[in-house]
């Protein structure tokens, strides 16, 4: 017959072993500090709002998703140079930063609190890259599971609206952003967040290599005029670097087969970006697209 005190007495010696593993898991950050735009939306994204961000300014003009959360966010100085002052004043149990900006900081910042810093340059598919990005924050912020639930509604919006693109989609295509007055722009290859969400769409990057700087090419407009691409272009209808008289002689230009985007696209950031981003290249190629994707992304 089994003895119900030596059950007893197995059953505590057991809580006992398990009793200090569970001391040292360590709990789920809260209190974030983000040093970069895409990190920031990711974080929102999550379900959670960083206590920190470096230009918070900056990040409500050109990125301005979710910003209606961020209200008691408090600024950090720049994203080049964010004060560390103000970061231990907020008391922080995690720092998000970007190795091409941050790493020779990270010393400084590690004596702050934990910091991750999020690589940059790499190689392959950049909607794929941004997933891995997105994912590895999750897991760093205990959220894995609102990661993959926000994927999902990315996966199903742009299953829509490739298919409400069809045809027209069967066609090389080039997203440009433009640099503020310079002759020159970029241009978003295959390792990019856009050229990823064209590749998504069903579309052919005009720029498809993999292995760019930051996923982007620099060019001018002389590099267009013997490309048979299809070209959409973040600008600022102000400054619209699209506009010269040059640009005329672009096949692209000349033939109606370029479209403009808001200088709010933001091209470098999470699954809110990458969400808006094809809502409105798909728009813009095809009208009838607008608002078919459920739950759409906005300020």
């Amino acid at each position: 017959m089994p003895n119900p005190d030596r059950r007893r007495l197995l059953a505590a010696a057991g809580a006992l072993l398990i009793a200090p593993l569970a001391a040292h898991a360590a709990p789920p950050p809260l209190r974030v500090v983000a040093l970069e735009y895409n990190l920031v939306e990711m974080l929102l994204a999550l379900g959670l709002t960083p206590v920190g961000v470096a230009d918070l300014k900056g990040y409500r003009r050109w990125v301005g998703l979710g910003q209606q959360t961020l209200s008691g966010c408090v600024s950090v100085g720049t994203r080049q140079q964010p004060s560390l002052e103000a970061i231990a004043a907020l008391r922080p149990d995690l720092i998000l930063g970007v190795d091409f900006r941050h790493q020779p900081l990270l010393p400084l910042l590690s004596r702050l609190a934990p910091t991750r810093l999020q690589a940059s340059d790499r190689t392959g598919n950049g909607l794929a890259l941004m997933r891995q990005d997105f994912r590895q924050l999750a897991v760093w912020t205990g959220r894995s599971q609102a990661a993959e639930s926000e994927l999902a509604r990315l996966d199903d919006c742009l299953s829509r609206l490739r298919g409400q693109l069809g045809p027209s989609a069967k066609q090389r295509m080039g997203v440009l952003q433009g640099l503020g007055g310079s002759p020159q722009f970029w241009a978003f290859a295959g390792n990019s967040l856009a050229g990823g969400v064209v590749d998504a769409l069903g579309w052919q990057n005009a720029w498809p290599a993999r292995d760019a700087r930051q996923g982007i090419v620099t060019l001018t407009v002389e590099d267009l005029l013997d490309s048979t691409a299809s070209l959409t272009a973040v600008t600022d209808p102000r400054a619209d670097f699209t506009r010269g008289a040059l640009w005329q002689r672009v096949p692209a230009v000349a033939e109606a087969r370029l479209r403009r985007l808001p200088a709010d696209t933001w091209l470098f950031g999470g699954p809110w970006s990458a969400r808006r981003l094809a809502e409105r290249l798909a728009t813009a190629w095809a009208p009838a697209a607008h608002a078919i994707c459920s739950g759409a992304v906005s300020p």
